[in-house]
């Protein structure tokens, strides 16, 4: 049969809009924790990218110079959502450098130092505890491990 326009202008039945909320609202509160999580793992990439790129122009400094002393890291820049500083002043032969989350990556702390070596020194609560002296590598998600 024709569809009457007064059929059309009855509307939805306020059960079935109940429920059709309820259920995209159930999906939006499953998905959201995931979503965070991809997010902080995009934050922690950018971080380990710039202390990457840090390295490399301390690398540069000493090609040109033969020494780290005074070399690039030895003032702050903030990259995404991280800081990086390098954590006591570079000597001629020696430097790590340190970058400090905010935002989505509060709480990581990871540096890099003159030979290659990656540590984790901190991560937020709820994703463990670091041991002494931080993991022998960059934690790039909840639960792993070096």
């Amino acid at each position: 049969p024709l569809t009457t326009r007064s059929h059309l202008l009855r509307g939805v039945p306020l059960l079935e809009l109940v429920v059709a909320l309820a259920a995209r609202g159930g999906l939006a509160a499953a998905a959201y924790p995931s979503y965070r999580s991809q997010m902080q793992r995009a934050r922690i990439g950018e971080g380990m990218n710039a202390l990457a790129d840090s390295r490399a122009r301390m690398e540069q400094y000493f090609l040109n110079n033969r020494s780290y002393a005074s070399g690039p890291c030895g003032t702050s820049e903030t990259v995404g959502a991280f800081t990086l500083v390098c954590s006591t002043a570079p000597t001629a032969t020696a430097y790590t450098i340190t970058a400090t989350g905010s935002a989505l990556a509060n709480g990581f702390v990871f540096t890099i130092d003159e030979k290659g070596t990656q540590r984790t020194t901190g991560v937020p609560s709820g994703w463990g505890t670091v041991p002494t002296g931080g993991y022998p590598c960059w934690i790039r998600r909840q639960g792993d491990s070096c």
